[in-house]
């Protein structure tokens, strides 16, 4: 049984997982492997020169087992005497308004406490008792399921404060020591059944496997090592990529399409890794074919996603939105008011020619023949003004499409009128007809934040 425990400090060491004199929590379900964590952390804590603590979830799923499991919890802390804290878990709640499966609203649910508890009470690393079967368990999962190089990569040791000693360790083995050293544990009766694709993978498909290859844990750990690699260098690949051939945009980002002069395709990896990025957008396989096809579609067309995600086609690029802005018929504003419309708050306030000019941020006109109210609403076909420096009117659509605004902007943009007259593309250009000169005596600035 010490080669166990050797095995697990090694394992530490490898992947430096902790650090001298650390606050250790262990996510403590009072299963074989949470109870492992436990009593091996205790035993070494000195060697560590470690803090420890446990927090139990009871998820309220499993009627008096759930109760039971939370006695044994307390049972066991008391008797080592390590400090353990209890959170009540409302997972079938979670579920139903999250659209989730019970097992990923609990995980979620999960990390979510852990996170937080960590954070209040000054907690360096947080141990989840995951083992080298859970590992196989999920790779399994995401390849039956259809999944990228993430997907194979298994289990990731560390996670910012999250670490994982017992990866190194099979169920097997973390039952031998158990056993040998008389340590109660509890089992979830749940994970002897075959309604969860994880408990089926476990107890039906994993036993014909091990018969080709008893081994075959650690074979697929050591892969999942090797894929987890090409996944550090793909994600810094990605980075660049996404350095070069995406940037912000009004209302959101634009994905140019000289992309596909190095791949065949938008790869699936890059749009997962951008869509969390911008929009925090789980990518599905689904999304990866829509998006695709619509890279080769005509200018103009576009795709609906969740989340009220909007991807529209522009001759040279997409452009992923992620709200569609309500159109804006007339909305009335005072000098010395500010109103809040489509997310942005744009206010007029009186000022003198001193005001040193921010175009970013806000621009000054004269007014000495203009009202005192003033009208905001989309752009309209037919709409002109003359932009400064210009003698000439021009159509607000040609403006725009000087300036290269895109399709899915272009048709989202504000005008600001006063005595039925222009005065304002917002947020781009003020008209020649309101510019400031020597003889100006009324000055107002045109905010938009």
């Amino acid at each position: 049984m010490k080669s166990i425990e050797e095995k697990v400090i090694n394992f530490i060491a490898r992947y430096g997982l902790i650090g001298q004199k650390e606050n250790l929590l262990i996510a403590f379900s009072g299963g074989p492997d949470s109870v492992f964590a436990l009593h091996f952390f205790y035993k070494f804590r000195k060697k560590f020169r470690c803090n420890i603590s446990a927090v139990h979830f009871n998820h309220n799923l499993r009627g008096n087992e759930s109760k039971e499991d939370e006695n044994f919890a307390i049972a066991q802390c008391k008797k080592l005497r390590v400090d353990l804290n209890i959170i009540q878990l409302d997972v079938k709640a979670f579920a139903k308004k999250n659209k989730l499966s019970l097992e990923e609203a609990a995980r979620i649910l999960r990390y979510n406490e852990l996170s937080k508890f960590a954070k209040r009470n000054s907690i360096d690393k947080i141990i989840t008792a995951h083992n080298l079967n859970d590992n196989t368990e999920t790779i399994l999962m995401n390849l039956f399921s259809g999944t990228g190089i993430s997907g194979l990569s298994g289990i990731p040791i560390k996670r910012e404060n999250i670490i994982r000693p017992l990866l190194c360790l099979t169920k097997k083995e973390v039952l031998q020591y158990l056993n040998h050293n008389k340590i109660n544990y509890r089992i979830d009766s749940s994970n002897l059944e075959n309604d969860f694709k994880r408990n089926f993978i476990r107890n039906k498909i994993l036993p014909l496997i091990e018969e080709i290859n008893p081994s075959f844990d650690d074979a697929l750990f050591r892969s999942s090592q090797n894929f987890l690699k090409q996944k550090e260098f793909e994600n810094k690949s990605i980075e660049y990529l996404i350095q070069n051939f995406s940037k912000k945009i009004k209302n959101g980002y634009e994905l140019s399409l000289d992309l596909l002069k190095i791949y065949d395709e938008i790869p699936g990896e890059f749009l997962k890794f951008f869509l969390k990025k911008y929009f925090n957008y789980q990518l599905e396989h689904k999304d990866y074919i829509k998006i695709n096809k619509l890279a080769f579609n005509q200018k103009g067309k576009s795709i609906a996603l969740k989340n009220y995600l909007k991807v529209i086609k522009e001759s040279d690029a997409l452009v992923f939105t992620k709200k569609i802005i309500d159109n804006i018929e007339a909305v009335e504003i005072k000098i010395g008011e500010s109103k809040k419309i489509s997310e942005k708050t744009i206010k007029i306030e009186s000022t003198t020619k001193s005001e040193k000019l921010s175009p970013d941020n806000y621009e000054l006109i004269a007014a000495d023949n203009l009202d005192d109210t003033f009208i905001i609403r989309n752009w309209k076909i037919g709409d002109k003004f003359k932009p400064l420096g210009m003698k000439k009117e021009k159509n607000v659509s040609d403006f725009l499409t000087d300036l290269k605004i895109p399709a899915a902007v272009k048709k989202e943009q504000l005008v600001m009128i006063n005595r039925n007259q222009i005065i304002w593309i917002v947020g781009l250009r003020i008209s020649d007809d309101v510019k400031i000169t020597s003889e100006t005596k009324k000055v107002i600035k045109l905010w938009i934040k």
